[in-house]
């Protein structure tokens, strides 16, 4: 396993009832916030992101999706390559 790093975040309560988790499930959704945006910067896979945060594949691609962010990763010009093929 991974080495992990504990960090201490002060947050508004209303960020709770926003983020549509408890209290006691926060944590675990701001560290799958961060490996997703991670992801969508590309600096992690879906596939690695799933792993460190404890969920199996089939669900950070669901939760990628519900976040509308799209595995498949094309820069302009490989979209329009595999647009036009």
């Amino acid at each position: 396993m991974d080495e992990r790093v504990s960090v201490t975040v002060e947050l508004p309560s209303i960020f709770v009832p926003l983020a549509g988790v408890s209290e006691e499930s926060l944590a675990q959704e701001v560290e799958k916030l961060f490996a997703l945006e991670l992801v969508r910067r590309g600096a992690l896979t879906y596939t690695r992101a799933a792993e460190l945060v404890g969920i199996s594949q089939a669900e950070f691609i669901s939760y990628l999706g519900k976040q509308q962010i799209s595995i498949f990763q094309f820069a302009p010009d490989e979209l329009r390559e595999e647009m036009s093929s």
